[in-house]
């Protein structure tokens, strides 16, 4: 048994959250975030719960490490380790609420506390038991991975033209109020794909050189982009199967649709920009002619009460335009100065945009971004 003297972690915070779709209680995530004796690096062990499916996930500092979908018969538990500290045992436990007491039985339904059903164990001692981190190390401590970190749903729209070009935008974030993201691909008929986030390319597989191949273009796909310095995984996955395309993105292990949905949306018109000079994103609006670092949302539930069908499609700020040629070939690369004076613009025949006088604005430069 470990020493009550030398405790094997200290506690950083424990947070629990609603995540349902539907019904937002019938989800749970936990997270317990810690730092191990001595050490001042945060790790976060969190666990996602279905209530209603059984479904469990436990991630360790981002990555899922395991993963359940049967419902227990009693307490269900989960054996891990951190890899700095192989020979000290991790556990976490759902407790089965038919075995709790009528006073904590009634204080899980109520949703008042984590403990009364969820329990991480550390080197064989419960989470309640472990000492607090002074304050002292807050200064100094380097998080690897908070419950800011985990992303958000914002939006997600899919748009196709005569020639069934397909564009998929999934517009996103990170924490309760992080900046917003915009991750689009765009999938032709010609066989070429194309990623771009915050309007910078990120990957472009061209067409196939052979137009008789052309049919061949919508396969399997599979990309992969770590994203900014907290290095997010972004993965899309594209699958053919019954006559359907499927366009899958995954963040950080984490599919679209288990992810949980933000309370606000960007205002019609504004897209999100990545800056090269300061690494960050600010947001543009071409209808409006306005540029900020501010990010300008609304409640999502003041998207309805739009009545302009254009203003509630420029939230992706991406429309799609029907192209002369299937074989015009190009990616769409956007150019923005640094100023936020610049204009989206296309390299197909017919250009994508949603400013109206971009006609009236020169050739953008074409900056070879995946170099």
């Amino acid at each position: 048994m470990p020493s009550s003297n030398c405790p094997p972690a200290l506690r950083v915070g424990l947070e629990i959250e609603n995540i349902g779709e539907r019904v937002p209680a019938s989800k749970k995530r936990v997270s317990w975030r810690f730092v191990f004796n001595g050490s001042e690096e945060v790790h976060t062990v969190m666990l996602e719960h279905s209530r209603v499916s059984a479904k469990k996930r436990v991630k360790l500092d981002g990555k899922r490490i395991g993963a359940s979908e049967s419902y227990a018969n009693g307490p269900w538990t989960f054996d891990f380790n951190v890899a700095s500290r192989p020979d000290m045992p991790f556990q976490i436990i759902i407790k089965d609420i038919n075995q709790l007491s009528f006073v904590e039985r009634a204080k899980a339904k109520a949703n008042l506390t984590a403990d009364n059903l969820y329990l991480l164990l550390i080197d064989d001692q419960e989470w309640d038991t472990l000492p607090e981190r002074e304050l002292k190390y807050e200064r100094f401590a380097s998080e690897k991975w908070s419950s800011k970190s985990y992303a958000r749903r914002v939006t997600h729209m899919i748009d196709c033209n005569e020639h069934k070009d397909v564009r998929v935008s999934w517009t996103f974030t990170f924490g309760q109020d992080g900046p917003i993201h915009q991750l689009m691909m765009e999938d032709c008929t010609d066989g070429s794909k194309s990623l771009v986030l915050d309007r910078m390319s990120i990957r472009h597989d061209p067409a196939p050189e052979n137009p008789s191949n052309a049919n061949l273009g919508r396969t399997d796909w599979h990309a992969t982009h770590e994203m900014g310095e907290d290095k997010h995984e972004l993965e899309v996955r594209v699958s053919k199967g019954q006559g359907e395309i499927n366009y899958e993105l995954f963040i950080n292990g984490s599919k679209w649709e288990e992810m949980a949905e933000t309370e606000f949306v960007l205002e019609p018109g504004y897209y999100p920009v990545h800056s090269r000079s300061t690494g960050r994103v600010y947001y543009r609006n071409d209808i409006a002619k306005l540029t900020t670092w501010v990010k300008p949302s609304i409640l999502r539930s003041e998207v309805s009460k739009l009545s302009s069908p254009q203003a509630r499609d420029s939230t992706t700020g991406w429309a799609l335009s029907p192209r002369i040629s299937a074989l015009s070939g190009g990616i769409d690369l956007i150019s923005f100065n640094e100023d936020g004076t610049g204009t989206a613009s296309s390299s197909r025949t017919s250009s994508v945009t949603s400013a109206p006088d971009v006609q009236a604005v020169k050739q953008p430069e074409i900056i070879d971004l995946l170099s």
